[in-house]
């Protein structure tokens, strides 16, 4: 009896969905799927999931470069501990205000990329974002030296750096990359409504994309370059996972251990 009614399950796929389903295709950036206006989620939601969530726990051990305000910091709290370096001091950040004075974060400001503050052989995972894209080649082989021995074997670490040759690539191929675009209604008889997405396109443009960002002065962009840091890494010691797991469209992020 439970055989017919599986058999009669199959059977009423029958006339369904004629020359195949298709939801979409997952090789394109933006694209429509049946879950219409719902189908996408912020980049930034993306690598917490694929970056980060899977990592932390009550065991890890967390280090972050350049957490600001920490923003990303929040998403770690689970740790068991996190500890943090950066430039400008807790205070200017309102670091600690933003997460409330959590007690398992430890932030030091830096003056030079020894690494001096942290203990050696006890992190277990590391992460960087919006950070190293301003740091020169010259000081982030400083930072990727002399973290190698504050890491335990196996640790997981991610950088986002600075290429320029994805920027440009980005630049020139920025239609296929602009949500704005992607939701535009399509068929000529919504023509004013597209102009409306036209005009907030327009509006919600970045203005980095307006400027040099690799122009030298305060706060630049550095072209550490995805193949140049990946082999400074490997040449340290560190095995490479993926050399960019692909989810910014403008900007490498690069997956390695400590094996």
């Amino acid at each position: 009896m439970a055989q017919d009614k599986l058999a009669k399950e199959i059977k009423s796929f029958d006339g369904l969905w004629e020359g195949g389903y298709y939801e979409g295709d997952p090789l394109e950036y933006l694209s429509r799927s049946a879950y219409g206006n719902y189908g996408y989620i912020s980049f930034l939601h993306a690598i917490y999931l694929r970056c980060i969530k899977p990592y932390i726990n009550s065991k890890t051990l967390a280090l972050e470069i350049g957490p600001g305000r920490g923003a990303w910091t929040k998403t770690m709290l689970d740790a068991k501990e996190v500890w943090v370096l950066d430039a400008l001091s807790a205070e200017y950040n309102q670091f600690f205000e933003y997460l409330n004075h959590p007690k398992n974060v430890k932030y030091f400001q830096v003056e030079d990329f020894e690494c001096r503050q942290l203990p050696e052989n006890y992190f277990n995972y590391m992460f960087s974002f919006g950070c190293l894209c301003h740091i020169s080649f010259e000081g982030i082989t400083e930072y990727a030296t002399n973290i190698f021995d504050k890491l335990q074997p196996n640790s997981t670490c991610f950088w986002m750096i600075a290429d320029r040759r994805k920027y440009n690539n980005f630049i020139e191929h920025s239609k296929e990359f602009n949500i704005w675009d992607a939701l535009s209604p399509k068929r000529r008889k919504f023509a004013p409504l597209k102009y409306v997405f036209d005009a907030f396109s327009k509006l919600a443009r970045p203005t980095y994309m307006d400027l040099d960002v690799f122009e030298e002065g305060q706060g630049h962009w550095h072209d550490a370059g995805l193949e140049r840091t990946c082999e400074m890494l490997k040449k340290i010691g560190y095995k490479i996972v993926e050399p960019d797991i692909g989810l910014i469209a403008r900007d490498p992020m690069i997956h390695f251990i400590k094996p």
